[in-house]
């Protein structure tokens, strides 16, 4: 246990130490106007006017600094426990020679914040060989500092490192040290900061031939052109204030005596992490207590206002998630090791993008991800950004938001609404302003991967829309897809929403079914509804409560639509196991028809791309073949099956070559057919023709299995792959051999809606 009661009689030395602890002191011989260094005496003190108008206290005798006349401790005279009530009451008996000497900067002195500062420069210089190689001919230092706080504090200091940092020089091959200092973008355009990389280039380029030596602060690499650095010798990283620079500050500051109460002010202190976030003004504003201990409490206080509030919710009371929270679990392990020392923060998985249809709970995922690492989100949106304003002010709001996040470390930096980072390339009207808004977006997530304790998370309603660059590797790492619920995962969110305010006996599974292609955010509105209704009849919640709430909101189909949708969902999953296609993920019957979700294709070939034209015509096919005619279902929508069909024949004729309209690119789709040739769109109805005359021969001779998988659907509602696996083996279905290829990295939803 540790002894508050005992000193700490000198700061640490090493040769860091031994070169930055005088530097600090060195910054008192001259005297200070806030940050601005003023002359202690006249230029001219053969002025007599001048000197006359100089008020009295410029010539009387000034008392010696501590670490020049250290004074007794007050702790000396004292017993323990007189000690320990006099740290009680916030005084510091090591440091203070009597109860009226606590804090002794002077008017003319340094900010404590520039003594920080100065500290924090002991990494540049900490052994002989880096203080030499700092001053060697064509070397070039980036002094890295993420969060741009104390950029400023810096650029004030070091004309006074540097000139310390000389006295401790060998001999000979020395050339001179010149210092540049470049701060944060304030949200400038793409043009804005070429121009700023370009200015640092020149003048780089002409210390180098000068033969000087270069120092360089920025916010790290990413802030430099790659031809800058390229030139870099050595990158050092910002420390940040610690609690060491603060007991070092202090010692300046608040000491008559050479030593501190060091366990007690380190045990007030806030956590490391949290002090690297504090600006210059609030090191200054704590550093105004009188007291070593006020300052801790004080930095304790301001430290709690940093921070905003840990999200409540955890990954635990989210259901249904499957393999996304295997990954997700997998981040939160590694993140424990970084905060544990025991893994490198480059070793760490930091970003993930989740995709999806809309409601899915990809912003309450990224909240119950941070409630579980116990860390603050930070959030922000292209809409939130881009209500800013011109793009000048959308980019400074995006950087707002970045600097947040890396102030505050660890944090989640949670960017919602992806989707609307489109892609740069095109010529509509807005391309040029969405290239200036993606590249501030990828200058600030490279920025953000080399500050370690951001975990970037994002979210998307349509991936495929999202410029490709934003969501490459390396900047999300993971794309994890969250689909709706499937039946279980629905039981799971209405029974964890229910509570125990809830009769026994509910049938909450005939409730799962109804709600099936539904949002966990619907099942939530159905609980609330159904308590509202519950309360209104003063009882727990009973089955007609959930039965009346879930029609309200999710109407119930008749069973010949039912029946229709899942003769229909057959249908696609037949052919595609005819075909030899993997299995699909799931097949479902939800409130609006059916969808089968399956993995997604890489490259098609001619065979495949006509294999698909088949599986996305089968469910008009099976309807044709059972009940004689097909519904409006197939064609219901921009994402239904003949939308999708032809687009996907328009891809075969006018994108990928595999028609007979030759090579010529062209980007049509379904929703722009009437542009298309007469020619090629009487070739696109023939592929189509074409592709439902085999996939009703398909059906047509597998009847029997599709009338079986229909009905195992209508009883289950939701089957897996598993589920269909088995239902193939007991048709004594022969298993698929070849498949097209897939992506591994990544799954999306195939929905094709009845």
């Amino acid at each position: 246990m540790t002894n508050r009661t005992a000193p700490n009689h000198a700061p640490r030395t090493d040769f860091a130490s031994d070169i930055a602890y005088p530097m600090a002191r060195s910054l008192f011989n001259t005297a200070w106007d806030g940050i601005v260094k003023v002359p202690r005496a006249p230029a001219d003190p053969d002025d007599e006017d001048f000197v006359a108008s100089l008020p009295d206290e410029m010539f009387q005798p000034v008392g010696k600094r501590s670490w020049e006349r250290p004074e007794m401790p007050l702790a000396d005279t004292m017993t323990e426990a007189e000690i320990m009530a006099v740290i009680g009451a916030g005084d510091d008996p090591w440091a203070q020679s009597c109860k009226a000497r606590g804090r002794t900067l002077r008017k003319d002195d340094p900010p404590p914040s520039l003594i920080a500062a100065t500290l924090t420069l002991a990494p540049l210089v900490d052994s002989e060989d880096h203080l030499q190689a700092l001053f060697g001919p064509g070397c070039v230092t980036n002094f890295a500092c993420p969060t741009g706080l104390f950029v400023g504090a810096l650029d004030q200091i070091l004309p006074n490192a540097i000139e310390h940092w000389k006295g401790y020089l060998t001999a000979g091959g020395k050339a001179d040290l010149h210092y540049y200092v470049q701060g944060g973008d304030d949200g400038s355009t793409l043009k804005g900061q070429q121009r700023k990389r370009g200015m640092l280039d020149a003048r780089i380029e002409r210390s180098l031939a000068q033969g000087a030596s270069v120092l360089m602060v920025t916010l790290g690499s990413s802030q430099l052109s790659d031809a800058l650095n390229a030139l870099v010798t050595r990158t050092v990283a910002w420390p940040g204030i610690t609690p060491e620079i603060v007991i070092e500050a202090m010692r300046l500051t608040h000491n008559t005596t050479g030593r501190l109460a060091e366990a007690e002010i380190r045990a007030r202190l806030p956590d490391v992490k949290i002090l690297k976030a504090f600006t210059p003004a609030q090191i200054d504003a704590t550093f105004a207590a009188p007291t070593t201990l006020m300052v801790a409490d004080r930095l304790a206080e301001i430290a709690k206002n940093l921070m905003p509030p840990l999200p409540e919710l955890t990954l635990d009371a989210l259901h249904g998630l499957g393999k996304v929270r295997m990954s997700l679990d997998r981040m939160l392990n590694d993140l424990g090791l970084w905060r544990d020392g025991a893994l490198s923060w480059s070793e760490v998985t930091s970003s993930a993008v989740f995709h999806g249809p809309p409601g899915t709970g990809k912003t309450t995922l990224a909240k119950a991800f941070a409630g579980s690492a116990g860390i603050p989100i930070i959030a922000t949106s292209y809409s939130d950004c881009q209500k800013q304003g011109h793009q000048g002010d959308m980019l400074a709001a995006l950087d707002q938001a970045f600097a947040e996040s890396k102030q505050k470390a660890p944090t989640v930096l949670f960017i919602d609404e992806l989707d609307g980072f489109s892609q740069r390339v095109g010529r509509h009207h807005h391309s040029s302003y969405m290239r200036g808004v993606v590249n501030g977006l990828l200058e600030q997530i490279n920025r953000a991967s080399e500050v370690e304790g951001v975990i970037l998370l994002g979210a998307t309603n349509h991936l495929e829309t999202v410029d490709s660059a934003v969501i490459r590797s390396g900047r999300f790492d993971l794309k994890l897809h969250l689909p709706y619920p499937d039946k279980g995962g629905l039981e799971a969110i209405l029974a964890e929403t229910l509570g125990r305010d809830r009769a026994d006996g509910l049938c909450l599974a005939s409730i799962a079914d109804r709600l099936l292609g539904q949002s966990g955010a619907v099942a939530e509105a159905v609980v609330r509804d159904a308590k509202g209704r519950a309360r209104a009849d003063r009882t727990p919640v009973q089955q007609q409560h959930l039965d009346s709430a879930t029609g309200q909101i999710v109407p119930r189909l008749d069973d010949e639509t039912l029946r229709r949708a899942a003769v229909h969902e057959a249908g696609h999953v037949l052919v595609m196991m005819r075909l030899g296609w993997p299995f699909p993920k799931r097949v479902c019957l939800t409130a609006h028809g059916g969808q089968v979700e399956q993995f997604p294709f890489g490259m098609l070939t001619p065979r495949t791309a006509q294999e698909r034209l088949q599986v996305l015509l089968a469910g008009r096919a099976a309807e044709i073949c059972v009940f004689g005619d097909p519904s409006s279902g197939a064609g219901a929508g921009e994402k239904s099956d003949l939308a999708q069909a032809t687009s996907l024949a328009l891809a075969i004729e006018r994108q990928w070559g595999f028609g007979e309209s030759g090579l010529t690119w062209d980007a049509a789709t379904a929703e722009e057919t009437w542009r298309v040739p007469e020619d090629v769109r009487h070739r696109v109805e023939r592929h189509l023709l074409e592709a439902e005359k085999k996939a009703l021969s398909l059906v047509a001779t597998n009847k029997a299995h599709v009338m079986n998988l229909a009905d195992r659907l209508m009883r289950a509602r939701d089957l897996g792959a598993q589920d269909i696996e088995r239902f193939m083996q007991d048709a004594d279905a022969s298993k698929p051999t070849s498949a097209p290829a897939k992506a591994e990295s990544s799954v999306y939803d195939a929905s094709l809606p009845g």
